[in-house]
C-alpha cells in the first residue's frame, strides 16, 4: 500500500506521473528522491531549467532525458562581502565549508590542482591562488582554516548584489553501479569531482550506460568517466578540469562528440589528463569525433587495449599527441585528419601525430597527417622497457604503418621508429606507401635507430613504394 501511494501521489518530489513508467520532473524537484521513490527502469523527463546541487545514483536501466535547455549544476551559490587586507588592497569574501579532498599529480605552474572546489564568478572560472598576496583579479584564495575564500574587488562591482558567486560542491551528477543508464539532452556543470573521477559516471562501475546530446563543462575532474559497455555519441565535452573522457572494459563507442579544451586545472598530463584516455578495453571504437585544443594528449588508450579502432576522428591540436596507442595491442589508426599536436612536448620521438608505444599489430594507414612548422612530430613507432601485459611482451613489434599522407609545414618533425633499449628489432615495424610533402627532402624527416634521412629510411627496407615530394 504505501509502495502504490508514493507512486501516484503528484505532490510528492514534484513529480507527476503521466505513464506507467514516466516521471516528470521540474526544476526545484528532488531527482534522487523521485528516483527512490520509483522502481528500477523509469524513465524520468525533466523539464527546461536549472537544477542546482543534485547528485543523482540511478537504479538499473533508469533513464534521464531532458526536454529544452535542461542543467545540472553542482554548485552552491554564496552571498558576497566586502573585504579589505591588511595591506589596504580592496577584496570581496564568500563564506563556505571546505572539501580538503587534494588528488592528483599538477604541473608546477598550477600546485594546487588537485583541490576540487572551483570558484566561479559571474560564470567565470577563477583560479586558485596559494597565498592572499598572490591574488589577481583572476584568481581566489581559500582560507580552509576560517572558512573563508577571498577574491579581488574590482573597480566596477562597488554593489556586491551584481555578484554572482557559485563554489563547486557536489561530487558526481550521475554515478553508481546502476546497469543500462540512459542519459540524453542535458547539461552537467560545475562539479566538485577529483581527478580520474567523472561528473557523469563517478568512479565508472556502471555498466552499459548511454549517454546521447549531453554537454559537460567546468567540472574539476573528469568530464565523462564510463566502464564496460557504454556509448557516448552526439556530445560535447568540454572544459573540464583534468580529463575530458574515460572509459575501460569491453565494447565501448565514442562516436560524433567534441572533446574540446579539457585539462584546465593543469594537471600533469605524464600523470593523466588531456582529451581522453581509455584502458583495459576491448574492442573499443573511437568514431567521428572532433578532438581538439586539449591540455594533453587528444586520444589515449594506455595499458592492455586491444582491438581497438579509431576512425574518421579530426585530432587537432592537442598539446602532447595527437593519438597515440600506448603498451597495448591489437589496434586500427585509419582515416583520421591527425595535425598541429605535440606543442607542449616534441623531443625525441614524443609528441608526435599518432604514436605507437610499446604496442603491437597495430596498422596506421588513409591517415592526413600534417606536422606544424615548429613543433611536433609525424608518426612514431616508439619501443622502451615497459614489461609484459594482459596479452604479451608490451614491446612495439608487427606494427605496419603505409598509405599515409604525411605533410610537414617546416623543419620540424620526424617519423619512424625510436628504441632506447639496444635489443629492439627494427625491422618488425614496416612504414611504405606513404607519401611525404615537406619543403625539403633532403632534411631531417625520418628516424630509424641512428637513421635520420630519407636515404637512410630507404636504406634500411623502409618506404620502399613511398615518396617524398617538396
Amino acid at each position: 500500500m504505501l509502495s502504490s501511494f508514493l507512486f501516484n501521489a503528484p505532490h510528492l518530489f514534484g513529480s507527476r506521473r503521466t505513464a506507467s513508467d514516466v516521471i516528470h520532473l521540474s526544476p526545484g524537484d528532488d531527482i534522487q528522491a523521485a528516483v527512490n521513490a520509483n522502481p528500477a527502469g523509469t524513465s524520468f523527463v525533466l523539464s527546461a531549467g536549472e537544477y542546482r546541487l543534485q547528485s543523482i545514483r540511478p537504479k538499473d536501466n533508469d533513464s534521464f532525458q531532458g526536454e529544452g535547455l535542461v542543467v545540472l549544476n553542482g554548485s552552491q551559490v554564496l552571498p558576497a562581502e566586502p573585504a579589505t587586507t591588511y595591506t589596504g588592497q580592496s577584496l570581496w569574501k564568500v563564506r563556505a565549508t571546505p572539501n580538503r579532498v587534494q588528488y592528483g599529480q599538477c604541473q608546477s605552474v598550477a600546485p594546487l590542482c588537485g583541490y576540487t572546489q572551483d570558484l566561479f564568478v559571474r560564470g567565470v572560472l577563477m583560479a586558485p591562488a596559494p597565498y592572499l598576496i598572490f591574488l589577481t583579479p583572476r584568481s581566489f584564495y581559500f582560507d580552509r582554516n576560517t572558512h573563508q575564500i577571498f577574491f579581488v574587488r574590482a573597480q566596477s562591482s562597488s554593489v556586491h548584489a551584481a555578484l554572482f558567486v557559485e563554489l563547486a560542491t557536489r561530487n558526481y551528477a550521475f554515478y553508481g553501479s546502476a546497469k543500462g543508464v540512459r542519459i540524453a539532452n542535458l547539461v552537467v556543470e560545475k562539479y566538485a569531482n577529483e581527478a580520474q573521477k567523472g561528473a557523469i559516471g563517478g568512479d565508472r562501475s556502471g555498466s552499459g550506460w548511454t549517454l546521447d546530446n549531453v554537454e559537460v563543462r567546468w567540472n574539476h575532474g573528469a568530464g565523462v568517466e564510463l566502464g564496460p559497455r557504454s556509448t557516448l555519441q552526439n556530445s560535447k565535452i568540454h572544459h573540464n578540469g583534468q580529463l575530458g573522457v574515460a572509459m575501460s572494459g569491453p565494447d565501448c563507442l565514442v562516436r560524433n562528440n567534441e572533446i574540446a579544451w579539457n585539462n584546465y586545472a593543469h594537471f600533469d598530463p605524464n600523470w593523466e589528463a588531456g582529451g581522453s584516455k581509455f584502458w583495459a578495453t576491448s574492442n573499443l571504437e573511437v568514431d567521428s569525433n572532433d578532438v581538439h585544443d586539449n591540455e594533453g594528449p587528444g586520444l589515449w588508450t594506455d595499458t592492455d587495449n586491444i582491438h581497438t579502432v579509431y576512425e574518421n576522428n579530426r585530432v587537432i591540436h592537442n598539446s602532447v599527441t595527437g593519438i597515440v596507442h600506448e603498451v597495448s595491442y591489437d589496434a586500427t589508426i585509419r582515416n583520421n585528419l591527425v595535425k598541429e599536436n605535440g606543442y607542449g612536448k616534441n623531443n625525441w620521438m614524443w609528441g608526435a601525430q599518432i604514436t605507437i608505444q610499446n604496442s603491437s599489430n597495430v596498422e596506421v594507414y588513409l591517415n592526413q597527417v600534417e606536422v606544424a612548422p615548429g613543433y611536433g612530430n609525424g608518426i612514431a613507432v616508439i619501443n622502451q622497457n615497459r614489461g609484459t601485459g594482459a596479452y604479451g611482451p608490451r614491446v612495439a613489434s608487427n606494427n605496419t604503418v603505409h598509405f599515409n599522407v604525411v605533410v610537414y609545414h617546416g623543419s620540424a618533425g620526424t617519423t619512424g621508429f625510436a628504441d632506447d633499449t639496444g635489443t629492439a628489432a627494427a625491422t618488425q615495424n614496416a612504414f611504405d606507401n606513404n607519401i611525404y610533402v615537406t619543403p625539403n627532402c633532403a632534411g631531417v624527416h625520418w628516424r630509424w635507430l641512428s637513421g635520420k634521412y630519407w636515404t637512410d629510411f630507404q636504406g634500411l627496407g623502409q618506404e620502399l613504394n613511398g615518396s617524398c615530394q617538396n
